[in-house]
């Protein structure tokens, strides 16, 4: 009996200086690249702002370099800019994610003819 053969999982990037990144938070640093707010980044992904704060200074904490800057505003309000070095770790994630749905999605062959016992 032949089956297609599909791998699943999830990854995340890890540095020696302890910055993690996963899926959920290389989508907030793509919302904040686009959005230029940390709250409407939140917003957009419906995880609480309190939540999308702390991971921001998680990052930048545990990163040798700021991933995410924030700017106080006056009446306008402030916005909040990707670095390069967050877009530079945003853009390794998702170059990272991208091969292995192509691994998984057996697009490189290596899967085809697998049989189960």
């Amino acid at each position: 009996m032949e089956n297609n053969l599909k791998i699943k999982g999830n990854i995340w990037i890890e540095t020696d200086t302890g910055l993690q990144i996963n899926a959920v938070k290389a989508l907030l640093l793509e919302q904040i690249d686009v959005l230029g707010s940390i709250s409407e980044a939140a917003k957009v992904l419906n995880i609480p702002y309190r939540r999308a704060w702390g991971m921001i200074q998680e990052m930048n904490r545990n990163s040798s370099f700021e991933i995410v800057a924030k700017e106080a505003g006056g009446k306008a309000g402030g916005h909040s800019i990707l670095t390069e070095g967050g877009r530079d770790i945003l853009q390794l994630f998702k170059d990272v994610n991208d091969s292995l749905k192509q691994y998984s999605n057996g697009e490189n062959g290596c899967f085809s003819g697998w049989k189960e016992n």
